[in-house]
């Protein structure tokens, strides 16, 4: 069902839509967390791993809470990535709408939208895609979203060849109390790359001067999970200026040496 290769991009394009429900009371289905994957399906789930991560930085920039995912929202996002390249829109290739699909799979939601892209193999690129559309930016910054699921589906030859969903939802028990979802997780952040896009570059140098001049205006806004420790390269207990110039000095010797420079190499 899900497919991935390599090919040329597409010129990009997306659409949003988003609805309203009352949560609804049955448990969802869920995939088993721990079941093993294919090396297809784990290049994808880095792929899906990598928007997520983008688009929690991007709530972290606008002072929000970050999202959750699970493996079935995932799923379910991948399948509409899939439906796209037949239908680009938020109507299944049946006529209904898009968020049948989480009602069918008894997905517990108060809120929910959904951001469709095409054209475009980056994660992070398609994520710029969505922030710079108004719509998209706002189902992406809707302060109720807690769970997120990202799809992406890959066909030679068609329109676009790259195809992404995103599905937010509001799944709140309470008003204080976030509704848990069998093997929710966020995705983690490597040394040196504290926005999560599975690269070390100048981006990591860039969000790090972000949250550093956040601190220093007394802004409050908590970074993503694992961004401290992944942002501290010189273990010096702060996230700062140094930080994102040893980030930036690693970038540029790795791009001209090549993967026998190590990041370690550069902490002073």
């Amino acid at each position: 069902m899900i497919r991935h290769r390599i090919s040329a991009i597409f010129s990009a394009c997306c659409l949003a839509v988003s609805a309203l429900a009352m949560p609804m009371n049955t448990s969802a289905i869920m995939l088993d967390p721990n079941k093993s994957m294919t090396a297809e399906e784990q290049e994808i789930k880095e792929k899906i791993d990598i928007a997520i991560n983008a688009l929690n930085n991007e709530r972290f920039k606008n002072g929000l809470n970050e999202m959750y995912t699970f493996p079935l929202l995932n799923e379910l996002s991948c399948i509409r990535a899939e439906e796209t390249e037949q239908v680009f829109g938020h109507s299944r290739p049946d006529g209904s709408s898009c968020f049948t699909l989480l009602k069918e799979n008894n997905i517990p939601y108060g809120g929910t939208s959904e951001n469709i892209a095409a054209g475009n193999a980056s994660p992070v690129g398609t994520v710029e895609q969505w922030m710079n559309s108004p719509g998209h930016r706002a189902n992406v910054l809707n302060e109720t979203n807690t769970h997120i699921g990202v799809g992406y589906f890959f066909k030679q030859g068609s329109t676009y060849s790259y195809y992404w969903s995103m599905f937010a939802i509001n799944s709140k028990e309470s008003q204080t109390e976030i509704r848990k979802f069998e093997g929710q997780y966020i995705p983690e952040r490597s040394f040196g790359d504290p926005d999560g896009s599975h690269e070390i570059n100048a981006s990591d140098a860039q969000i790090i001067l972000y949250y550093a001049a956040s601190l220093a205006a007394g802004m409050a806004n908590e970074p993503p999970t694992g961004f401290k420790e992944a942002g501290d390269v010189n273990k010096d207990g702060n996230v700062d200026a140094i930080d994102a110039s040893i980030i930036l000095e690693y970038s540029a010797a790795r791009g001209a040496q090549g993967d026998s420079v190590q990041i370690t190499d550069f902490v002073w």
